[in-house]
């Protein structure tokens, strides 16, 4: 333990130094676009919103449209993708009323915004319960798709490309599917949409600090099989030299929006990266994870991991 004192005072001097001056220093692109885009984009870290399209469900993790989440920093979406009345929606576990379908999100939202936003680039982390039939027929009615999904066999690069290398080359929207038999070229009529396989490009703490907030299990766990998906795995097979982007997840099993500020203070999630992720992860979270992201301190956490923390351990 005397060992990682050191380690720890650093990082909660960092933390007082970064708090004090974040208002002004920071002001608005604290969670958004980085002003030095040169490095490789895995050494990036972002807020993401947990079943970020909730925020008008009957138990929200959001209390904010995603077209709000995207305009305030948010550049990870974990989305859940469900086949109802036709249609492939945005739904949590069952589909109730007319939720908003796929199509519907990325054509009047996440387009529209990347337009507006030349510089930005979001990931989208979806939880696929559809068919294959039923997925492409709704990226049939995306054709805006075709050619701003990241397609990481079009790279030759040793690691994972720059920001502004990603940006420059117009594939700035991130899909990773925890369905594995829907990753790779999706054919549709426009053109090919480009998806990867969770497993293979991030790694991934277990979800839920517990199931109410009664409860903080603090512990850095794979979401997967720890001994084939450790979080510490340092290359994606498929790319080597490339580093899998690692999702560090801090909510509870069950939303409570006035506790969201409890788990998305800086302290918390700092103390929790230093003390318990990183070392078993052994780098830094490139995708934050939380409800009602705009409680607390996410976004100043994500700009200082990118900033200031500590990355790689040997």
């Amino acid at each position: 333990m005397n060992s990682l004192r050191p380690i720890q005072a650093i990082q909660r001097g960092a933390f007082l130094a970064f708090a004090l001056g974040a208002n002004t220093a920071l002001g608005g692109t604290a969670a958004g676009n980085p002003a030095d885009m040169s490095r490789p984009f895995d050494r990036y870290s972002w807020v993401t919103s947990h079943n970020a399209f909730t925020s008008n469900g009957t138990i929200p993790n959001q209390s904010q449209t995603i077209g709000r989440q995207l305009d305030e920093g948010v550049r990870g979406l974990m989305l859940d993708l469900h086949y109802d009345q036709g249609r492939v929606r945005l739904c949590h576990r069952t589909c109730v009323g007319n939720s908003q379908t796929f199509a519907d999100l990325v054509n009047k939202t996440l387009l529209p915004f990347l337009e507006r936003e030349p510089k930005a680039i979001v990931s989208l982390h979806v939880e696929d319960f559809t068919s294959g039939r039923q997925l492409v027929a709704e990226l049939d009615q995306t054709p805006g798709l075709v050619g701003k999904t990241f397609d990481p066999h079009a790279w030759s690069t040793p690691q994972w490309p720059t920001y502004d290398e990603m940006v420059a080359s117009g594939q700035r929207i991130l899909i990773f599917s925890l369905n594995r038999d829907h990753s790779g070229a999706l054919m549709t009529r426009a053109g090919a949409i480009h998806v990867m396989p969770s497993e293979v490009f991030t790694v991934e703490n277990y979800w839920s600090l517990g199931k109410t907030i009664f409860q903080h299990d603090n512990g850095c766990r794979s979401r997967w099989n720890s001994t084939t998906h450790p979080l510490s795995r340092r290359e994606i097979t498929e790319k080597p030299g490339w580093r899998p982007l690692f999702t560090m997840n801090q909510f509870h099993g069950v939303p409570f929006k006035l506790h969201a500020s409890t788990d998305n203070h800086f302290e918390r999630l700092s103390e929790r990266y230093i003390n318990h992720c990183r070392p078993v992860a052994r780098r830094k979270p490139n995708f934050v994870a939380v409800d009602f992201h705009e409680r607390g301190d996410a976004a100043k956490f994500a700009t200082w991991l990118t900033l200031w923390a500590p990355d790689a351990l040997p």
